[in-house]
C-alpha cells in the first residue's frame, strides 16, 4: 500500500463524510469500502482538489453504486467512464478506468483516442530500430509498453500482434488466471462471472493457494477476500485442507486479510477453523507463534482503526475461546512469545479508555478473561513472572494508536490485583463451611 500522507487521509475523510445512512453498521461498512477503493487508486485521487473531487462526491452518494455494503463495480465502472456526472468533469483517464472496470465495449473507442494524441506527438520523420518509417502498430505498441509500465491491466485489452487496431482475446479461464496474476480485483470478479460453476469452484481454490503469502499486499488480500466470499462450505473446508499442506500456509491467508481489515472474512476462517470438522492436526494448521502472531496483528487494527476495533476484539476473543488452540494460549502467555500478547493488552486497555465515556461494552471483562486463564492455568511464581513482564513491557512499548496520557503498566497492574482478589475470594469461598449457607445449625 502507499505510504499515507497526510493529503492521502484529507482526501480519504471527505469522501467518506458524503455517507449518509441511518444504519450506522452499513454507513461504517461503506466507509470502509471507500477506504479500500482510495488505497486502490491513491496515485489518481490524492492530488485531485476540492473541484475535481466533486465527481467522486457525485458517485459515492449514488445508491446505484452500492450494493448494500460493496461497491458495485459494474455501475461503477460505468461512472467512472462517463465524460461527466451531472455537468460535473470527470478527472480520470476514461481508457485507464474502462481497462480497470472491464468495461469492454468503451475500451476500443477509448484507446483510439489515446492513440490518436499519442501519434499526434510522434515525429513524422519517427523510424523504428532497424531504420524503417514507424507505422501505426509499431506506434501502438510503443503506447502500449508506456501504459503497461504504468499498470500492465492499461494493456491487457489490445492485441499486440494485430495489424488493425483490435481487442484481444482471452479464454475465461485464461482472462481469470491473468487477473489473478495481476491481483486485479475486478478482472477476477468479470471473469469469474464468466466462468462455469466446476469451473469457478477449482479456480477460486487455485486463486486462494496461490494468493496466500506471508508478503500479502492490499491487492492480493482484495482477491483473496472475493474469492472466499464465492466458496461454498464444503469448499472452504477443502481450501482449509488444501492450506495446512503448505508451510504457513492458513496463517499466510488470515494474516494477508487480517492486515488489510477483511475482519468479517477472517472470523467466517476462524469459525471454520474452530466449530466445523477440518480433520487436520492443530500443529499443521498453525504453529503456537503463528497463533500470536495472529492475535498481535489483530491488535493493529484495533489501535489504528478505532471503526474496527469490536469487531477486531471479537476476532480475537473468538480464537482465544477456541478449544483446538487451547495448548497455544499458555504458550503465548508463559513461554518466549510472551512479547506477542502484551499488544493485545495495549490494544483492549486503548480501546477500554476509548469507550469508558460511552460504556464499558464488556472490554474490560474481555481483559479479565485472559488474565483469568493466566491465574488458573500457572504456578503462582509462574503467574508473578507474567505479570512483571507484562506490567514492566507495557512502560517501554510504543504502537501507533496508543494514548500518551494513558498509564498503561499502571492499569495492568490493577487489574492483575483485581483478578488476585477475585481468585482469593473463590477460594475462600470454596472453603469448608463457606458454601452460601452457615455450617452451624441453628
Amino acid at each position: 500500500m502507499p505510504r499515507t500522507t497526510e493529503r492521502h487521509a484529507t482526501v480519504l475523510n471527505k469522501l467518506q463524510s458524503v455517507i449518509e445512512h441511518i444504519d450506522s453498521k452499513t454507513a461504517a461498512e461503506r466507509r470502509l469500502a471507500i477506504e479500500r477503493w482510495v488505497k486502490t487508486y491513491i496515485r489518481q485521487v490524492e492530488y485531485l482538489e476540492d473541484d475535481k473531487l466533486q465527481f467522486l462526491y457525485k458517485m459515492f452518494r449514488d445508491e446505484s453504486c452500492w450494493s448494500d455494503t460493496k461497491l458495485n463495480n459494474a455501475i461503477l465502472g460505468q461512472k467512472l467512464t462517463e465524460e461527466k456526472i451531472e455537468a460535473i468533469d470527470n478527472p480520470f483517464c476514461r481508457y485507464n478506468m474502462a481497462c480497470r472496470y472491464c468495461v469492454v465495449d468503451k475500451i476500443h473507442p477509448l484507446f483510439q483516442e489515446q492513440f490518436e494524441s499519442y501519434k499526434g506527438r510522434v515525429s513524422p520523420d519517427a523510424v523504428d530500430m532497424e531504420g524503417n518509417p514507424v507505422n501505426d502498430k509499431y506506434i501502438r505498441n510503443d503506447l502500449l509498453d508506456s501504459m503497461e509500465s504504468y499498470d500492465p491491466v492499461f494493456s491487457f485489452w489490445i492485441d499486440r500482434e494485430s495489424e488493425e487496431l483490435k481487442l484481444k482475446e482471452y479464454s475465461n479461464i485464461g482472462g481469470f488466471r491473468k487477473a489473478v496474476d495481476f491481483k486485479w480485483s475486478q478482472g477476477v470478479e468479470y471473469f469469474y462471472n464468466l466462468l462455469s460453476e466446476q469451473q469457478r469452484k477449482e479456480e477460486v481454490t487455485n486463486a486462494v493457494i496461490t494468493l496466500s503469502s506471508i508478503q500479502s499486499n492490499f491487492n492480493r488480500a482484495t482477491v483473496l477476500d472475493f474469492c472466499l466470499h464465492k466458496m461454498d462450505d464444503s469448499t472452504k473446508r477443502e481450501l482449509l485442507v488444501k492450506l495446512s499442506e503448505k508451510d504457513q500456509g492458513v496463517y499466510s491467508l488470515l494474516n494477508g486479510l487480517i492486515k488489510w481489515s477483511f475482519l468479517d472474512t477472517v472470523q467466517d476462517m476462524i469459525k471454520r477453523l474452530c466449530y466445523e470438522e477440518v480433520s487436520v492436526p492443530t500443529d499443521k494448521i498453525l504453529s503456537g507463534r503463528d497463533y500470536g502472531l495472529l492475535l498481535s496483528s489483530l491488535s493493529n487494527v484495533i489501535l489504528e482503526n478505532p471503526e474496527l476495533s469490536a469487531q477486531a476484539r471479537s476476532t480475537i476473543m473468538g480464537i482465544w475461546r477456541c478449544n483446538r488452540f487451547s495448548e497455544y494460549k499458555k504458550l503465548v502467555l508463559f513461554s518466549d512469545d510472551k512479547a506477542l500478547v502484551t499488544p493485545v493488552f495495549a490494544a483492549f486497555i486503548t480501546d477500554w479508555n476509548r469507550n469508558k465515556a460511552g460504556g464499558d461494552v464488556g472490554i474490560k471483562d474481555q481483559i479479565l478473561e485472559i488474565l483469568r486463564f493466566a491465574e488458573e492455568n500457572c504456578s503462582s511464581e509462574d503467574l508473578a513472572s507474567f505479570k512483571d513482564y507484562v506490567v514492566n513491557d507495557l512502560k517501554m512499548v510504543s504502537m501507533p494508536g496508543m494514548v500518551r496520557n494513558i498509564s498503561y503498566s499502571k492499569l495492568m497492574g490493577e487489574l492483575f490485583y483485581e483478578v488476585s482478589v477475585s481468585s482469593d475470594l473463590r477460594t475462600e469461598l470454596a472453603s469448608p463451611g463457606v458454601s452460601g449457607l452457615s455450617s452451624h445449625s441453628k
